[in-house]
């Protein structure tokens, strides 16, 4: 279960987040978590979450981390470098108790701004509410160019974006 102290958010005040890291040894806490959001984002589709949550826990091309803001985890991002460079969203949420306070906006311009250059991502057919975000964010951060939107990487997802981030 993730951390929901009474210690952290204080919803209006500071929309601070921190990532940090999500070691392999977390998996056990890391699995009901992303099963969870695997089935808001995608719920018809049969998807091995301990493979998945193995994958992006391990392997050298994934960046997993937990976002929080004091001691509580707001959500998760998961980015997978790809071989040419570009940088790719896999998976980004904030858990529902936490939406609509700015921790979103906010744990995207932290996540982007680490891993400046080329991004792509895919945005769920079963979250209309997400693709909304992106489109907002993205457009709002003066580090983000090029924004471009495309056709799905899936066929669990409605569309896509394309986009630049520069460093600071």
């Amino acid at each position: 279960m993730y951390n929901t102290s009474p210690t952290g958010p204080v919803f209006g005040q500071d929309h601070g987040v921190d990532l940090h890291p999500i070691a392999p040894e977390e998996q056990p806490r890391f699995l009901p978590v992303i099963a969870r959001y695997l089935m808001e984002i995608a719920p018809s589709a049969d998807q091995d979450v301990i493979k998945k949550s193995r994958r992006v826990l391990n392997r050298q091309d994934h960046r997993s981390f937990w976002l929080r803001n004091g001691q509580a985890d707001l959500g998760f991002a998961i980015v997978l470098l790809l071989p040419e460079g570009q940088a790719e969203l896999s998976d980004f949420t904030i858990f529902p108790q936490f939406r609509r306070y700015g921790f979103g906006r906010a744990a995207a311009t932290q996540l982007l701004t680490r891993f400046p250059g080329q991004w792509r991502m895919g945005v769920s057919s079963a979250s209309p509410d997400a693709a909304a975000f992106w489109g907002t964010c993205l457009s709002s951060m003066p580090n983000v160019a090029k924004v471009k939107t495309g056709a799905p990487f899936t066929a669990c997802q409605s569309k896509s974006f394309n986009f630049w981030v520069s460093a600071n």
